[in-house]
């Protein structure tokens, strides 16, 4: 088990050094859609924030590099189900990737109005 697991985050750190090609061209419109029509919200929030009660991990902002993001959606570690080729092209991965590409950072509290008591 220990190896399985060494063996994953070495391809995880690795893959972005080894492929140094810029994530495949998608469509951030096309790819919100694959996002809702595959559940990702369910688990991941509406715009990538994260769930609830952990049911899922937040992954935008600070979205992972596409090869890790591609791998761990075909091959995912812990509760996730995999999105295999078969069901999620290649084409439907890379829009989601774009989708999630468009999600800013929140502005830091200082900086909200409203959320200034003087």
């Amino acid at each position: 088990m220990r190896i399985v697991f060494l063996t994953a985050l070495i391809t995880l750190v690795a893959a972005p050094v080894l492929s140094q090609e810029p994530p495949p061209t998608g469509s951030a419109q096309r790819g919100h859609q694959s996002y809702t029509k595959y559940m990702c919200y369910t688990c991941h929030g509406t715009i990538g924030q994260g769930a609830d009660r952990g049911a899922g991990p937040k992954i935008a902002p600070g979205l992972l590099p596409y090869p890790a993001f591609a791998l761990q959606m075909r091959t995912p570690r812990q509760d996730m189900p995999a999105y295999r080729k078969e069901f999620v092209s290649d084409q439907e991965l890379a829009d989601m990737y774009a989708f999630l590409l468009t999600v800013k950072p929140s502005p830091a509290a200082k900086d909200i109005p409203l959320l200034k008591f003087d």
